[in-house]
């Protein structure tokens, strides 16, 4: 589909959410001149940090950057405009010429995505996701899961005591399913078929109208000290 960017309320939005519930860190307007091989129109690209031991980092599209605050682990950045076409792009250590990950993406054109920088830096993993945002039904949200946990077993999302989504392994993003809206609930990822908590965000406002991305981040293992933990993206409000 096509998105009507005049229906998004609070884009070039930066926010960072934590397991007690949400905090938005700033909101920031951010316009791309960079060119690029592309075709007509321009795409719009979330950027997700899922990386537990990446540094704070700048985002660069096509040699420029495209963020004012530094991008930390479980935050994003919400929807940086991008000349469609093919794009250099590459996180880099915060206020250096250090590079964290490089790499090219392909852009439709007038499209929207999620790109999702995951795993250990010396083994980082880049996910491009197409987004397909739509209004909720009246009264309701919609929220999808993403996991991005390279050693979690498959997960499942659960919303008010109901399994929403099931069975997502590792760079398995689902589509978006429609929530009841709610002052005070608790999203938990567990691991599919059992009530193992792996991840949870508590106290969340549900809005209705709002479209919103839940994610797992971290090692089941624990490695190196980094345990599994839920984060929260706002994509748009409708």
């Amino acid at each position: 589909m096509n998105l009507n960017f005049t229906k998004i309320k609070g884009i070039y939005q930066f926010g960072m959410f934590l397991l007690t519930g949400i905090t938005c860190l700033l909101v920031v307007s951010i316009s791309s001149c960079n060119k690029s091989s592309s075709t007509a129109g321009n795409s719009s690209v979330a950027i997700v940090d899922a990386s537990p031991d990446a540094p704070p980092a700048d985002f660069y599209v096509n040699g420029s950057i495209a963020n004012t605050v530094p991008l930390v682990y479980g935050s994003y950045i919400s929807y940086i405009g991008i000349v469609s076409g093919t794009n250099k792009i590459g996180f880099y250590d915060t206020g250096t010429s250090t590079a964290i990950a490089l790499d090219t993406i392909n852009l439709a054109a007038s499209k929207t995505y999620s790109l999702f920088f995951n795993n250990l830096v010396a083994k980082h993993d880049l996910l491009l996701v197409a987004d397909t945002l739509v209004a909720p039904p009246s009264g309701k949200a919609s929220i999808r899961l993403a996991n991005m946990s390279p050693d979690a077993p498959g997960v499942d999302l659960v919303v008010g005591g109901q399994v929403i989504v099931s069975n997502k392994t590792y760079k398995q993003v689902s589509s978006f399913k429609t929530i009841t809206v709610s002052d005070n609930d608790t999203l938990k990822i567990v691991q599919t078929g059992t009530s193992n908590l792996l991840g949870v965000i508590n106290a969340v406002t549900v809005e209705s109208g709002v479209v919103y991305t839940i994610w797992l981040n971290g090692f089941a293992s624990g490695a190196n000290g980094y345990v599994l933990h839920a984060s929260l993206m706002q994509n748009t409000v409708f």
